[in-house]
């Protein structure tokens, strides 16, 4: 399962004749790289990021389009950078695709790293961020070390991107249900499977799970078998040493399905939307719910902050299967920007570069973490006041390892879609097994 998938490599290689435009400039000997003192002349790019326009809870987007608005008005005449973010992120991914295989790519996206990004770094069509990190090394200085995992790509000598955002997976959790119930906050997953039960018995809702947004299963499955196997997992499975369908991989799926068969997780998994489950969590419709540490600020800043302002939410790590890989999480560098060559100018390029340089410089994500308290890349000095920011850095300072989502080790292109695809019959009814193999039969597809 180590292939990419044939469609696209075929569409890719078809353009690359067409991907040298403009890098040939930029990697030259004599090549200025010093992007803020250059001269610039109605340069319009174009960038396709996550962003909710006009959002008035969400604190990335609100920073960010003030920023965007912010430097379009410092350097009108000069440079224009055109927005072009869709939030929906399957609507996000099937336009970026689409975008390549056309060769009418923005000049930079978001995107997570691994084969998300790699046969784009194959292709040539990545703008390797070396030189303008030496131009400017308190730029590079700025990002914690383990962040940088989204930017490297094997095969390939440079850093291809620059990440923004950091996370991990935690378990978030109503602290008056756990005390009306007498339960302690779980540390195993068998504890947690425990406390449901005691939730469900007394009439309180343990989670209202939801993956309409065909994520939600795969972020867990990922962080549950990193603690059940270790941070191994991830190269294992990679290099076929483990497959999607053995016994290791059908455990966690079953313990997954478990959950939904005992009515843990609510009736309505895919027709629900994280931003709901969240939003029932804080109205206390649920005793639980599981998601990155972003969360810090959506409780924040969110409409409904009854429970964060009497500080009634508790966070705490996702539950270990086995108790020697307990602080192994699913987690690291996050949202990354990257910059495209693909049909690019050298003048674009530069102007990209500075665009980029201005949004993730620690001053910018400084004001930005007050927009929304959350675990970033860079080094962030600011003291958000957030009481569950601050206890996710402790959790975070405590932890042995990260790995990022699984699916993301793996050179088969297909491998995230396919595997979050395929998670989601677990609520329809299908055996632990029967996803096992749905997810090896769809990838070898595109072997």
């Amino acid at each position: 399962m180590k292939r990419f998938k044939k469609a696209a490599a075929i569409c890719l290689a078809g353009l690359t004749a067409l991907s040298t435009v403009g890098v040939t400039g930029v990697y030259a000997e004599e090549a200025n790289y010093d992007v803020d003192n250059m001269e610039f002349d109605n340069v319009e790019i174009r960038v396709a990021f996550r962003y909710t326009s006009g959002s008035e809870t969400d604190g990335q987007s609100k920073w960010y389009y003030e920023k965007l608005e912010q430097f379009n008005a410092e350097n009108e005449g000069k440079i224009h950078v055109k927005d072009e973010s869709i939030s929906a992120e399957a609507d996000y991914e099937e336009k970026l695709t689409t975008d390549f295989a056309s060769g009418d790519v923005p000049n930079a996206f978001l995107q997570y790293g691994g084969s998300r990004t790699k046969e784009y770094v194959d292709a040539g069509y990545i703008l390797d961020l070396t030189p303008y990190f030496e131009q400017y090394p308190d730029w590079y200085d700025g990002v914690q070390e383990f962040a940088w995992e989204t930017t490297q790509f094997e095969g390939h000598e440079g850093t291809y991107g620059i990440p923004w955002s950091s996370y991990q997976l935690c378990l978030y959790y109503n602290k008056d249900y756990l005390d009306q119930v007498g339960a302690e906050v779980p540390e195993s997953w068998d504890d947690l499977v425990e406390v449901c039960g005691k939730l469900k018995e007394a009439g309180i809702q343990p989670f209202n799970y939801s993956d309409k947004d065909n994520y939600h299963y795969e972020h867990l499955m990922s962080a549950m078998a990193l603690k059940a196997y270790g941070p191994e997992i991830a190269d294992d499975l990679a290099t076929d040493k483990e497959a999607y369908n053995g016994e290791k991989m059908v455990a966690i799926y079953q313990k997954m399905k478990d959950m939904i068969d005992a009515g843990y997780w609510g009736d309505a998994i895919l027709s629900t939307d994280f931003s709901t489950e969240r939003n029932m969590f804080e109205a206390g419709q649920a005793a639980f719910t599981v998601d990155g540490t972003w969360n810090c600020g959506n409780f924040q800043n969110d409409s409904d902050t009854t429970l964060f302002d009497a500080q009634k939410i508790g966070v705490t790590r996702v539950p270990y299967i086995d108790e020697a890989y307990k602080t192994v999480e699913m987690g690291g560098g996050s949202d990354t920007y990257y910059i495209t060559t693909l049909n690019k100018s050298e003048e674009e390029i530069a102007a990209t570069v500075k665009f980029i340089k201005y949004l993730t410089n620690v001053d910018a994500i400084n004001e930005k973490c007050q927009y929304s308290p959350t675990t970033y890349a860079e080094k962030v000095t600011i003291d958000t006041g957030n009481y569950l920011l601050d206890e996710v850095n402790k959790i975070m300072a405590e932890n042995t390892a990260s790995k990022l989502e699984l699916p993301n080790y793996d050179t088969n292109t297909a491998a995230m879609d396919t595997i979050r695809n395929s998670l989601q019959a677990l609520a329809t009814g299908a055996s632990a097994q029967e996803v096992g193999d749905d997810i090896v039969d769809k990838m070898s597809a595109y072997e």
